[in-house]
């Protein structure tokens, strides 16, 4: 179809243009929309990731060995939970600050006691640890707690002692000395392993050594207010009247000993479990628990005047066998005015061995005094204090005290450090003693003229032995015991044939008598022949006594001398 000049005009190209920018003007174009998106996008992942981040926080440790930035892990219970970002050292370059980023859902338990600690190797009598990190490293671990939240920490520099949710309780106990304890040493209930000890350290006033345990649940509810503990060692050797006997430990407890307790009435109901701090006292072994439940004592001196070598501090003080105290002390004095050299020895005398309870009350009042009537009883009935040898093999020696009813009178001795008891020498000085005694008489002898004299008889005897007579003697008397010898041959023979024939007599004598008759005259005349017989006996017993009690009358006769 042909255009017409009005319409040709009305399209021209300067119409399509001025139509095409009216369109531009009226909205945003479609190319702007993708930056605008992708802001939008950044912004929520933006959010997103600040919102799932976890917290940062800081760690300070004095020399955290094996830490590497955006390498070391922080794990709780095995599990990780963050990890460190940086590793710089503070400004005066005495410690090492650790930054990390923890996950977010850990960021609760992040209480101002939370614990963090560096995990690495550990090998000791109490077992080995940290072994995973000699492959994967040194990596934190943490002990979260609950309470106010901070993210500024310092970490330990050996892991928590007890975790704070292992179940137990944990008790202190006081000894003089930490001997072989230490952190990780066992603790042992009739062998079985029930604790373990988590410190040693001196006590404020270094008097005394604290020791920490922890006896793991539910143990922990066998420890009663009166429960006794001691140290004990892997092996132990004692010697009693059957013989040497040795008990061996466990392997462990023989390198690192142990402890162990005992609690009396363990089923009382009104005996009940102790609570977690307390205090307790730490024997050094089963024997001295008893020593402890003594009291009561009173102190003496003893001076002794021979050799104390062997004598030493706790050495036991027996009373005929039974030990009633022990030695504390032993000192050396030399008087310079008397020039004499003593040797004071102190004891204790543990009054709830030997005394009741009602008796023991008034040694004590009396003591307050200043007296010792007691004591000075004893004394006064002979008791005297000697040294004596407890072991031969060591040559230990222990305080004898005894009755010695044959020695001179004495008494408690006051006026000094304390009462002084009376001795006597050791059985061992008063031997040496004797001895010297004889030796000293012995040397008062002339054995030099002795001697001579015994040597000259000695030679005199030897000549005579040696000479022709005695040798003459000898076969002389050798020829006239074989004749001795024959004679007897010959006698016994003789002696044969004799008694025989007395047999032989008697038997007819016998035969004899018996056909006699009773009345016949020889039977009177032998009655009358023995009745005369013991007249003249009597006459003879009776001039016997009058001549014993008379001698004179052998020469003056039986009317005595004529004055």
């Amino acid at each position: 179809m042909n255009e017409t000049p009005e319409q040709e005009k009305a399209s021209s190209p300067a119409d399509e243009t001025a139509e095409l920018l009216v369109e531009k003007t009226r909205g945003l174009s479609l190319v702007w929309l993708i930056p605008l998106v992708a802001l939008l996008i950044g912004a929520w992942l933006a959010y997103k990731t600040l919102s799932e981040a976890g917290p940062t926080i800081t760690i300070t440790f004095k020399d955290p060995g094996g830490l590497e930035a955006g390498k070391t892990k922080i794990k709780y219970k095995d599990v990780e939970v963050g990890l460190v970002k940086t590793v710089k050292l503070s400004e005066d370059l005495s410690k090492v600050i650790v930054t990390a980023i923890l996950e977010k859902n850990v960021e609760s338990h992040l209480g101002e006691d939370t614990k963090f600690w560096v995990v690495e190797p550990r090998f000791g009598l109490s077992g080995v640890s940290g072994l995973d990190t000699l492959i994967a490293g040194h990596y934190i671990e943490v002990e979260f707690a609950k309470g106010k939240q901070t993210h500024e920490f310092t970490g330990l520099e050996h892991a928590p002692k007890i975790s704070a949710d292992t179940p137990g309780k944990r008790f202190t106990l006081l000894a003089d000395k930490a001997g072989s304890l230490s952190e990780g040493t066992r603790l042992y209930f009739r062998d079985i392993q029930v604790g373990r000890v988590v410190g040693v350290d001196l006590a404020d006033d270094r008097s005394n050594v604290i020791v920490d345990i922890f006896i793991d649940a539910p143990y922990d509810l066998l420890i009663h207010n009166n429960t006794r503990f001691w140290q004990t060692s892997g092996i132990d050797v004692s010697l009693g009247a059957q013989g040497v006997n040795v008990k061996v430990g466990s392997l462990m407890s023989l390198l690192g000993g142990g402890l162990t307790f005992d609690t009396p009435n363990l089923k009382d109901p009104h005996n009940l479990p102790s609570k977690a701090g307390t205090q307790f006292i730490l024997y050094k072994d089963f024997a001295s628990i008893a020593e402890g439940s003594y009291v009561h004592k009173i102190g003496l001196m003893m001076n002794f005047d021979d050799s104390v070598r062997g004598l030493s501090v706790g050495a036991p003080v027996e009373l005929r066998g039974i030990q009633v105290g022990k030695v504390t002390e032993v000192r050396f004095k030399f008087d310079l005015d008397t020039k004499k050299l003593r040797i004071p020895v102190f004891a204790e005398i543990d009054l709830d061995r030997i005394l009741p309870e009602v008796d023991i009350n008034r040694v004590l009042q009396a003591r307050e005094l200043g007296r010792f009537p007691g004591m000075e009883t004893l004394i006064e009935r002979g008791l005297r204090a000697r040294l004596k040898t407890g072991n031969l093999l060591t040559g230990q020696l222990y305080v004898d005290l005894d009755f010695y009813n044959d020695t001179p009178p004495m008494k408690l001795v006051y006026g000094g450090e304390r009462p002084e008891l009376p001795t006597l020498p050791s059985v061992s000085q008063e031997f040496m003693n004797d001895a010297s005694e004889i030796m000293a008489k012995l040397k008062r002898l002339p054995l030099d003229k002795i001697g001579n004299e015994l040597l000259g008889t000695v030679q005199g005897s030897n000549r005579l032995m040696n000479s022709q007579d005695i040798k003459d003697t000898i076969r002389s008397m050798n020829t006239a015991l074989n004749d001795v010898h024959q004679l007897a041959q010959t006698t016994d023979k003789e002696v044969v044939k004799l008694t025989a024939n007395l047999n032989k007599s008697l038997t007819s004598a016998v035969k004899v008598l018996e056909q006699i008759d009773p009345g016949s005259p020889i039977i009177v005349d032998v009655g009358n022949t023995l009745e005369e017989l013991s007249a003249s006996a009597r006459s003879i017993r009776a001039l016997s006594d009058y001549l014993e009690r008379h001698p004179e009358a052998l020469l003056y006769g039986k009317g005595g001398a004529k004055k």
